[in-house]
């Protein structure tokens, strides 16, 4: 069976309101529904190029901040199409007063890291064509 694609994205974060909050702000995303499950409340959206990336808030959720460390998803890396993006990007994330790394350009292109509310390691990058 070949997978065509990514369905989507889902995070868990500790804080279902500030997290909407701040991916709206600095990641452009745009929340599309509402829900709640039988232990956690979620918000489904898209960010702009149509990844679509679940919030998830469990309602007996660990107070812990993401860590790379352990054991699943060490980040989460976001391809755009120019470096007008990057930086874009990186004035919304000084605004929102995030923690990020200032745009590197590397051999393989030019990333942009980044942490969420959560401490969850995001990038974006801009590949060599």
């Amino acid at each position: 069976m070949p997978f065509d694609g990514v369905s989507h994205v889902g995070l868990t974060v500790r804080d279902l309101e500030r997290s909407c909050a701040w991916y709206t702000a600095v990641l452009e995303w745009k929340e599309l529904v509402r829900g709640r499950g039988e232990t956690t409340s979620f918000a489904h959206g898209v960010l702009p190029g149509g990844l679509s990336v679940v919030l998830r808030q469990h309602d007996e959720s660990s107070a812990e901040l993401f860590d790379e460390r352990r054991p699943g998803l060490d980040h989460l890396s976001f391809s755009v199409s120019e470096r007008d993006d990057l930086d874009g990007l990186e004035k919304r994330l000084a605004a929102a007063g995030a923690v990020f790394t200032p745009t590197q350009e590397l051999p393989f292109g030019w990333l942009l890291a980044f942490r969420d509310p959560d401490n969850i390691a995001l990038e974006a990058m801009l590949g060599r064509g």
